[in-house]
């Protein structure tokens, strides 16, 4: 059993390698074994289970977190956003990096996507910092840490799609991502102030614009700044808390929050022409792209699930290990090294049917492996040489080069993996939020 499984991942190692999408790889591997290794009439079963899966309730939500982050991220909300949460915190050192990742955080919340919160808010934060006289570095590497708080922070894509994958509570693992997110925020934060308590090169002082508002525009400002901000929090409030209360379903609450994104834009006078093509074609494309994904990775389970593989690897892991904490340690290492070269979705889908089983066979919780593996990749995004988010804000920010972005994202990488051993160290900041409803 041992040698199909190794034989598996090889192949599939080659046919990802040759450039083939995850989708038509993962795809054609289910269906090959189901032919050599089972029988050529299981095929039929395919079309149902993927039909299905695409007409379910629970699919329905992805297509609509993805239009509410699309409605935000086309409408230049998120950019009265930054500069609103710029001047709050304009008294602290590094401000415009801490607002940095307090916006990635804030803007997490309404996409679900660690590469558009990336590119995003870096298209804004980024050239900020770096006219108010930042490190390169030090703007590019924070940003693209923060980046990876989209995966994170519900409503998040990765969370669904683990959800779909183990048959896990995607509700739980929304409320169990808030704790961590925060935590992540606090440290990504706690960098920012290490950095420029001892390193004051990382900030020319001499080149901050200072801020040049009259005290007869003070109020109109003030204002400005609560329509920029309170309206996105009382729409993540709004989502989070009817999840929460459990008055709605998921796929509810991500019907409410495009509703509210698309009720907030228009009252915003942002719902140009530009805005609405944009959303529609980005949401179509987004959508197709994980359903597609998706379908080849039910082909792939429904093969391992019928030939029983992950089961007997579970039995073989468990009488091999020297203790369940190496194995999971193990996992947390291949989850880090692909996800330098892959998705966060691909990889639960490559993964989580070996993986789910053996590591919830040990006793590991559910919820706790869906929010520690989802941080695992959150740090390959950003691992060098090759983390997707450090080519996203390469060619997001016009004048960034690939090597400033790699040299400042070392550290973060650094601050997020001690976010990684807090969380498994102490799974009760996962666990404890969901237990509570």
């Amino acid at each position: 059993m041992l040698w199909m499984t190794a034989a598996m991942f090889v192949v599939l190692i080659i046919i990802l390698f040759i450039g083939t999408p995850i989708s038509l790889g993962l795809g054609f591997l289910g269906m090959a074994g189901i032919m050599v290794f089972l029988s050529p009439n299981l095929l039929s079963q395919l079309s149902l289970i993927t039909y299905t899966q695409a007409t379910s309730i629970t699919t329905l939500m992805i297509p609509l977190f993805i239009l509410m982050a699309e409605l935000l991220a086309n409408s230049d909300v998120a950019a009265d956003m930054f500069d609103t949460i710029a001047r709050k915190l304009k008294r602290l050192p590094g401000n415009l990096a801490i607002s940095s990742v307090v916006a990635s955080a804030i803007f997490s919340a309404v996409c679900g996507s660690a590469p558009a919160t990336a590119a995003t808010i870096g298209t804004i934060s980024i050239p900020s910092m770096i006219n108010n006289g930042y490190d390169p570095k030090l703007a590019a590497g924070i940003q693209a840490a923060g980046g990876t708080l989209g995966i994170l922070i519900p409503p998040s894509i990765t969370f669904i799609m683990f959800g779909i994958i183990t048959e896990t509570s995607i509700v739980e693992l929304f409320m169990a991502g808030i704790i961590p997110g925060i935590l992540l925020a606090i440290l990504l934060i706690a960098y920012v102030l290490f950095v420029i308590k001892f390193f004051p090169n990382a900030i020319d002082v001499s080149r901050i614009v200072p801020s040049k508002v009259s005290e007869s525009n003070e109020r109109d400002l003030r204002r400005h700044d609560m329509a920029s901000i309170l309206p996105i929090m009382a729409l993540i409030l709004v989502v989070l808390g009817l999840l929460y209360s459990g008055i709605v379903t998921a796929t509810e609450s991500a019907a409410v929050g495009s509703i509210g994104a698309l009720v907030l834009v228009i009252l915003r006078k942002r719902l140009t022409r530009t805005c609405i093509s944009r959303t529609l074609l980005n949401t179509t494309k987004n959508s197709c792209m994980i359903l597609f994904m998706m379908f080849g990775g039910l082909v792939f389970a429904f093969f391992l699930s019928a030939y029983g593989l992950p089961q007997e690897l579970a039995e073989v892991v468990i009488d091999i290990s020297p203790n369940r904490w190496v194995t999971f340690v193990a996992v947390m290492i291949v989850l880090l090294i692909l996800g330098c070269f892959l998705e966060p979705v691909g990889i639960l889908l490559i993964t989580m049917p070996f993986i789910f089983p053996t590591l919830t066979s040990m006793g590991f919780d559910p919820i706790w492996l869906g929010v520690t593996s989802t941080v695992a990749c959150c740090i390959g995004m950003i691992t060098p040489p090759v983390g997707m988010n450090l080519f996203v804000l390469k060619g997001a920010v016009p004048g960034l080069t690939l090597e400033t972005v790699i040299k400042g994202a070392v550290p973060t990488v650094l601050v997020l993996a001690l976010g990684l051993v807090i969380l498994s160290v102490f799974p009760i900041l996962s666990t404890w939020l969901p237990s509570t409803m």
